[in-house]
């Protein structure tokens, strides 16, 4: 039984210590906001995968005035040797829309993976160097002036998002988290 002299009936509260005082980041509140500034090869890098991005719904935007080309070119392979107008146009038309699908899809990805290496992302960093290497890749399958520049690019992109500046903001981001 307790008494209002000894509220705990005798027993001895073990010692709990107070808790630490916040860091200064702790009192501002967490945010987004990495931890240093953005450094000036990441932005540019930043405008580099935009630009690229442009290009990429250019070059598939001109697939549509290439429809005689590739019609010559399908004609000109065995599968389309012995077929039909209709089957021909149907297949320039496919892959026309093809291309304009796949060229609208990676300039999206282009851009959203811009805006992540911006915040400080390495994961989005990696992602574009991949895509940047398929790039690379399908050049050498589909080499075209568009792509050509595209992929040219992408390279200078990579390598900015990678010089010892880059690097340690990024670093910096990952220890803020």
């Amino acid at each position: 039984m307790t008494t209002p002299q000894d509220p705990d009936g005798g027993q001895q509260q073990p010692y709990i210590p107070p808790p630490p005082p916040l860091s200064e980041s702790e009192l501002q509140g967490s945010s987004d906001a990495p931890a240093r500034p953005v450094p000036i090869e990441v932005k540019v890098s930043f405008w580099i995968w935009i630009a690229g991005a442009v290009l990429s719904v250019v070059g598939a935007l001109l697939a549509l005035t290439q429809r005689e080309e590739i019609s010559e070119a399908l004609r000109a392979t065995p599968q389309f040797a012995q077929s039909t107008p209709e089957q021909l146009d149907a297949a320039v038309s496919m892959t026309i829309m093809f291309t304009l699908v796949v060229g609208i899809v990676l300039a999206g990805l282009y851009v959203l993976f811009a805006f992540k290496a911006r915040a400080g992302r390495n994961w989005a960093r990696v992602v574009l160097t991949v895509l940047t290497a398929l790039g690379l890749l399908t050049m050498l399958f589909r080499p075209s002036p568009s792509a050509l520049i595209t992929s040219l690019i992408s390279v200078v992109a990579v390598v900015l998002l990678y010089v010892p500046n880059s690097k340690a903001y990024y670093d910096s981001v990952k220890r803020a988290r």
